[in-house]
């Protein structure tokens, strides 16, 4: 061999001995899976204005960026989409949109992009649509109408939105998905179906695929990890692989791992307040069930933390208050003291108010799920207070309530549309109960309307401090969201109104 071939031959070797421990120092550096993995339930839908779930919701703030956002720490509204968002009498609002948004088609976002998808999620019926008819309603929002009056375009970035009476929430409320922006091209061939399987948003990160298994989605930007969110429905499933590093974060835990979390993730675990709350209303009609006396006994005697522990698998906290725990701006810890056991202080209230005879019927809906911590509640008031307390599932509670049929405490479950403690009390007061309290009433409806989120907070803590004293309902528990993560993921945050924030997820 020539003396220049035999030194190319050393050098070429020399170079495939040096490569060779970088490839399998890269090799075994590199996660087997270079994507952030989520576990979380199958959406229902992916159409914002369908969002029905949480898993739908986390997926919906990741593909779309809606006029607001919250902040999850805070529960602070800050524009996103929006420019601006303002009223000059919280009826008529002025929306200003940040020029140069698109989506990830490259179409344009425009004013008719919102209005029209609006109109579209009253029209169809989608579960977003009570939030304007029921909730902001918007002038002329009514369910199936080919329209609503209240909804006017000025220009490409200005649209106008009126409203049926002055409601100062209207900004935070827009952070919900059922507000989210839709392309001109779905708006104008209405191919619903078609769009909901591979949708296109204007958020940070669009859908590159979709199987029975999982959704990808993939930075729009083209830098970051992609984020895929498996559809593992069974909570072992997911606490399991995620201890094994098979999954980044999982989204449940079973209720038999509760107690372990500390033990199995270290600081990697969080429970993550929510915005549902269940409670236990009364109906004004029902005289022996009329005194605050007696309410406050039936309230009293429920051990809330032994029916969250049990019944309910660790999935819900112990309610001490009518706001919701996500509801963190102007949320008060312990307002409602008579939501703690005390089984004494509850038989001497009860016999300070001649007692209850005859059977005590527990109403709530049938087929919802309630059945086993109804009959757990049931028979902690036989226990603590000798009633004859009776499970009473009925299909068409509302109903019944309409007809005035319900004898005896019913369910009631509620969710806060938007980050205000005055979201929580609203539901209260449609919830059927004849609670009529004018007082109480004409808080809650200054606190609607006030002028910042701020100045609604007092009104709406005067009005709960009102409704805890007469008890029209007695709060049971609210549910919390858990989370556990593998060791190579940070950024895991989430907020009762996002979910879990994938584009906040990153890797060690």
């Amino acid at each position: 061999m020539k003396s220049s071939t035999r030194t190319a031959a050393l050098v070429t070797g020399a170079v495939v001995v040096l490569l060779a421990p970088v490839a399998a120092l890269r090799a075994w550096s590199e996660p087997a899976d270079p994507r952030i993995t989520v576990g979380a339930a199958a959406p229902a839908a992916l159409l914002p204005g369908d969002v029905r779930d949480q898993a739908g919701r986390v997926i919906a703030n990741a593909v779309w960026t809606g006029l607001v956002s919250h902040d999850p720490a805070t529960g602070a509204t800050v524009n996103a989409a929006a420019a601006s968002v303002t009223s000059p009498d919280r009826r008529v609002w002025t929306v200003r949109l940040r020029p140069g948004a698109t989506f990830q088609d490259g179409s344009p976002v425009t004013s008719t992009s919102f209005t029209g998808a609006w109109t579209a999620t009253v029209r169809e019926g989608w579960a977003g649509a009570h939030l304007f008819t029921g909730v902001a309603r918007v002038k002329g929002a009514r369910q199936g109408a080919p329209g609503m009056a209240g909804l006017k375009v000025k220009d490409d970035l200005t649209f106008e939105v009126t409203l049926d009476r002055p409601l100062g929430g209207f900004p935070a409320l827009l952070g919900d998905p059922a507000f989210f922006p839709l392309p001109d091209g779905v708006l104008t061939s209405r191919d619903w179906s078609s769009y909901a399987r591979r949708p296109v948003g204007n958020g940070p990160f669009e859908v590159a695929s979709r199987s029975a298994r999982e959704i990808v989605l993939r930075p729009r930007s083209g830098k970051g990890r992609s984020v895929a969110v498996k559809v593992m429905p069974d909570a072992k499933a997911q606490y399991s692989a995620a201890a094994k590093g098979e999954l980044d974060v999982a989204t449940r835990v079973p209720p038999g791992r509760h107690e372990s979390m500390e033990a199995d993730f270290g600081d990697r675990h969080r429970a993550v307040p929510g915005r549902d709350v269940t409670y236990l209303a009364f109906p004004a009609w029902v005289d022996r069930l009329a005194s605050p006396t007696v309410r406050s006994a039936l309230s009293m005697a429920i051990d809330r933390s032994a029916v969250t522990e049990g019944a309910l698998g660790h999935q819900y906290s112990p309610a001490d208050s009518l706001v919701a725990p996500g509801i963190r701006f102007g949320h008060r810890e312990g307002q409602c003291r008579l939501c703690v056991h005390d089984s004494k202080a509850a038989v001497a209230a009860l016999s300070d108010a001649g007692g209850l005879t005859g059977p005590l019927n527990l109403w709530y809906e049938a087929g919802r799920g309630d059945d086993a911590w109804v009959k757990a509640v049931a028979e902690q008031l036989r226990g603590e207070l000798k009633l004859d307390a009776r499970p009473r599932p009925v299909t068409g509670l509302r109903k019944a309530l309409a007809d005035r049929v319900v004898d005896g405490p019913f369910v009631v479950h509620t969710t806060a549309a938007y980050p205000a403690p005055v979201a929580a009390l609203t539901p209260l007061l449609e919830a059927g109960t004849g609670f009529d309290d004018a007082y109480a009433t004409g808080l809650v409806a200054d606190a609607e309307k006030a002028a910042t989120p701020g100045d609604g907070v007092i009104p709406a803590r005067l009005a709960e401090s009102a409704m805890l004293r007469d008890m029209p309902a007695m709060p049971l528990w609210s549910a919390h969201d858990h989370l556990v993560w593998s060791e190579r993921v940070r950024g895991v945050t989430a907020g009762a109104f996002t979910g879990l924030r994938l584009d906040r997820l990153k890797l060690e």
